[in-house]
């Protein structure tokens, strides 16, 4: 026995709590829809001791046990996509809409989405078209996402020369969509059925996530809005009446 035996008991020992863990079908959905903080946050006094995302990226990859509708094994890209659209301090108090351009992913026609050239896929000669490769750790072993078809179990000869072996291409849209009045930094607006397109034909979402500039004069706080007015100093000793502009 040595040091290296001893460490691998005790992670034997903590992939033993995990897995009991996920015998509950609540907690197993958890992990599933919240991944490792989910559990972490969830469980974490129960089971504070190491982190359940470690045994999982060691055991599954880093993938879990299902993917989310956002992306699919057979899709080399989310489904969901996200743009940044930054607006003015005035069309943030206003509102506004918006006709703008932007990239989506869909499947590349010539290839099939296979992104091989004669639009066939090869077994991996790494790890057998598993997806997995085998490490050992003392007297353990643990499977990971061959690193060579990133745990597809595939590879192509000859990448396709349309989308140099991607299986997808990009391709230039546009959306007109509003934004409500009132929206701050940080604020994302989903438009259904705007994202990139999978191979199965499913569309994603589409979400902008709005940036407003700093305006010159105003500054908001919360839902109030502030401006600072010079005056004079006998302006203010003696009082007198001022124009202040507004956003109106």
């Amino acid at each position: 026995r040595n040091a290296g035996d001893k460490e691998a008991e005790e992670k034997f020992k903590e992939i033993n709590e995990a897995y009991q863990v996920l015998g509950n079908d609540e907690r197993r959905q958890t992990y599933d829809r919240y991944g490792k903080e989910g559990l972490n946050g969830a469980f974490g006094n129960d089971f504070g001791g190491f982190d359940f995302g470690d045994i999982f990226d060691t055991f599954f990859g880093g993938g879990g046990f299902n993917k989310s509708r956002s992306q699919r094994y057979d899709d080399a890209y989310d489904l969901d996509s996200e743009i940044l659209v930054s607006i003015s301090f005035k069309d943030a108090f206003f509102g506004v809409s918006k006709d703008i351009k932007y990239k989506i992913k869909k499947p590349c026609k010539t290839c099939d989405g296979t992104g091989s050239k004669d639009k066939k896929l090869n077994t991996c000669p790494y790890c057998g078209g598993s997806g997995k490769i085998v490490k050992r750790s003392g007297f353990l072993s643990f499977a990971q996402t061959c690193p060579f078809c990133k745990g597809s179990g595939q590879i192509v000869k000859e990448k396709c020369h349309d989308c140099a072996g991607k299986g997808f291409i990009e391709e230039q849209v546009n959306v007109k969509f509003d934004i409500p009045k009132g929206v701050n930094t940080g604020i994302r607006i989903r438009i259904a059925k705007k994202g990139n397109i999978s191979k199965s034909g499913e569309i994603g979402d589409l979400y902008v996530a709005v940036q407003v500039k700093d305006d010159k004069f105003f500054v908001r706080s919360a839902d109030d809005i502030y401006i600072e007015v010079p005056v004079f100093f006998t302006q203010a000793i003696l009082g007198k009446t001022i124009k202040v502009p507004t956003m109106h």
